[in-house]
């Protein structure tokens, strides 16, 4: 599985990099801010994102919802990782297309499985799809 991780905290990249490819045997590429996770999904076409919430300029919901009106990125499913603690707020990402999200801090040996955990429904549905 191809994942690309945006978070604006360099210790946090390199803790996600670490945590999915290393322990979780993934393929994966990040991202600093909302900028170059547009432009990083346009070159390394992910099979999916996890996309920090809370960054400085463009945050994860403005992302979200950029891939999500896209029809050449729509598809690809996109998990918020967030420190935010508010059910409302994280409903919203749901929302607006997030196929759910993750918190932060999170353990490094569980990402990837927590990752494959949230993604399952999606890439069940896709599946099914004709």
């Amino acid at each position: 599985m191809r994942v690309l991780f945006v978070d604006d905290d360099p210790v946090m990249r390199r803790l996600g990099e670490h945590a999915l490819g290393n322990l979780g045997g993934m393929t994966v590429a990040t991202a600093v801010d909302g900028e170059e996770a547009l432009a990083a999904v346009e070159r390394e076409t992910p099979d999916a994102i996890l996309l920090d919430y809370l960054m400085p300029g463009m945050d994860g919901a403005e992302v979200l919802a950029i891939l999500k009106a896209s029809p050449a990125t729509r598809s690809i499913p996109v998990v918020v990782l967030t420190a935010v603690d508010d059910e409302d707020e994280l409903r919203q990402l749901v929302a607006g297309g997030a196929a759910g999200c993750l918190v932060k801090p999170f353990d490094p040996v569980t990402l990837a499985e927590n990752l494959r955990a949230v993604l399952l429904p999606v890439l069940r549905s896709d599946a099914a799809r004709p």
